[in-house]
């Protein structure tokens, strides 16, 4: 009797160890789908990191180029504005002879 027991005792542990084992190469493999998955993830956050920065970069080279361009309108206006008033004084000097 004691026999059969340790027997059925030891066919039991037995089954339960193979499952177990199983459940944990099961668990593993999941483990390393996520390793993965966060792997991916991280690599896209990079590319995306790295595209920002890019866009960042572009951003201000575009703020400098219109400050540049403002610079060169305001310099413009101001030498129409100096034309016009040269010309306003000299057709006044032509009204007044």
């Amino acid at each position: 009797m004691v026999n059969k027991n340790v027997i059925s005792s030891l066919r039991l542990l037995m089954v339960a160890a193979v499952i177990a084992l199983m459940a944990g190469c099961a668990s593993t493999a999941q483990v390393e789908r996520a390793e993965q998955q966060a792997q991916q993830a991280n690599e896209t956050a990079e590319q995306a990191r790295q595209a920002a920065q890019e866009a960042a970069d572009a951003a201000r080279e575009a703020m400098q180029a219109a400050r540049a361009a403002q610079q060169a309108a305001d310099a413009s206006q101001r030498c129409c504005d100096e034309a016009h008033e040269k010309l306003d004084r000299a057709l006044e000097r032509m009204q007044e002879k």
